[in-house]
């Protein structure tokens, strides 16, 4: 039985900070709605001033734990790296056409889902999965960087394909601005922060639990004042309407899985994944990120989407669906792991014969018979 300590609690609640403070954030938004709309009203121009800081905290954290090295070492396998850049920004937005056909009702459901399957593989929930697996952490990592940075460029314009089929008119060019500006430029400014000041990293890698909160935190709060502004459009909603968003948040993860699952499977039958490899590329190829969703959303017409809300409320329930789903996968590759590991280390230190040896046989024999016999020969010599 788990004795229940605070530092036990301490633990459960930062490994699932993510989902419990999504939870929360809806919880409050809905049951409260004024503090956060009101909070979300600040604008400076087109953008909204605390969401604009949220996303920044996020961008600038993460350039700051960039590491050069790793980056290095992650360009060694780039067959893997081509594979995981292409699947995550070319090959699973084509989802895209598909759930814009799904009648949900409202149809701001299926712009959700359109949006979460066009971004790029989530920003950290990914590479610790990764670890936990006992995966290629570096590699997931220049694909989590590499993504999100190209991410900026090629989301605007794959979006604006994708939605185009339901008469919806995006700015590619004024998104991408706004991208490069709340993405791109505090990533750059956080990685050269790192390389500028030399304490910086020893301080990420100190404070790498607390800078992972600030990062999560910041993604609740842009939940928080999004689902604050539309807390009544989103309280009309039956649960008939919502139960088929469920469903819609699991299936899409299954159909990215399996999908790389087979991509995978062939690379690794042609030599050109291992396997620690193929898990950090099957999984960041099969997630997508809910900070990027949240921060393109907040810079898309109502008018053409819908209301943000309703838009949300799919890419917040893909997201916590692939995050306990990939969990419980991580967790189960980890102990595969760890008992494979365990048995090597067993085998390693068996006493090693010589199966060439003509006396090899009935030395064993010698040996099974008589359990005195190593005490005797020792003895003799």
């Amino acid at each position: 039985m788990v004795e229940i300590t605070r530092a036990w609690v301490k633990a459960k609640l930062i490994k699932h900070f993510l989902p419990l403070g999504l939870f929360m954030a809806l919880l409050v938004a809905l049951s409260w709605p004024h503090p956060g709309r009101e909070v979300s009203s600040w604008k400076g121009g087109d953008y909204g001033i605390i969401q604009t800081i949220n996303v920044c905290t996020i961008f600038f954290v993460s350039g700051m734990t960039v590491k050069t090295e790793d980056i290095h070492a992650a360009m060694k396998a780039y067959p893997s790296m081509l594979y995981g850049l292409t699947m995550i920004l070319l090959v699973t937005p084509m989802l895209g056409f598909v759930t814009l056909e799904i009648p949900f009702s409202p149809k701001e459901f299926s712009y959700g889902f359109t949006l979460f399957v066009c971004v790029p593989t989530t920003l950290t929930s990914g590479v610790s999965m990764v670890g936990n697996a006992k995966g290629n952490t570096v590699l997931a990592l220049f694909l989590t960087v590499g993504s999100n940075m190209l991410g900026v460029v090629t989301v605007p314009f794959v979006l604006r394909l994708v939605m185009s089929n339901a008469d919806v008119t995006l700015d590619a060019v004024a998104l991408l601005i706004k991208l490069l500006l709340t993405i791109f430029l505090p990533l750059c400014i956080g990685k050269a922060f790192r390389e500028a000041f030399s304490p910086v990293p020893a301080f990420c890698m100190k404070h790498k639990v607390s800078l992972g909160i600030v990062n999560n935190g910041s993604l609740v709060l842009i939940v928080w004042q999004t689902c604050s502004s539309s807390a009544n459009q989103i309280l009309d909603q039956s649960f008939i309407n919502i139960l088929p968003v469920l469903a819609g948040g699991v299936i899409i993860h299954a159909v990215f899985f399996c999908v790389n699952g087979a991509g995978t499977e062939v690379l690794s039958r042609m030599g050109a994944m291992p396997w620690r490899e193929r898990m950090a590329v099957w999984l960041l190829t099969s997630q997508k990120t809910l900070p990027v969703s949240m921060t393109i959303l907040t810079y898309l017409n109502e008018d053409a989407v819908g209301d943000h809300g309703l838009v949300a409320i799919p890419m917040i329930i893909g997201h916590v669906s692939q995050l306990f789903i990939d969990s419980y996968i991580s967790s189960v590759w980890g102990s595969a792991e760890d008992k494979k590991a365990k048995e090597e280390n067993v085998e390693s230190h068996l006493p090693k014969i010589d199966s060439s040896s003509p006396n090899t046989s009935s030395e064993l024999k010698v040996m099974e018979i008589n359990p005195l016999h190593n005490e005797q020969e020792s003895n003799e010599v």
